[in-house]
């Protein structure tokens, strides 16, 4: 899904704009801002293993869909 002025998160799975990967001194990351927030927020909770299973679970939602 990924075109010329859109790009697909490895998260959400959504298609958004470039400038929603280039964060952080670094352009064309695989996480979408919000996504990378929220993936953040799961880790400072509960470490690498809740990290995991955040991106695992989302992941799901948007796979088993395709």
């Amino acid at each position: 899904m990924s075109g010329a002025t859109g790009k697909a998160c490895s998260i959400c799975g959504k298609s958004q704009p470039v400038e929603q990967f280039s964060y952080g001194n670094r352009e064309l990351r695989s996480y979408c801002i919000s996504c990378s927030k929220a993936e953040k927020a799961a880790y400072r909770k509960g470490g690498v293993v809740a990290a995991r299973q955040f991106r695992e679970s989302m992941r799901g939602k948007w796979r088993s869909d395709a």
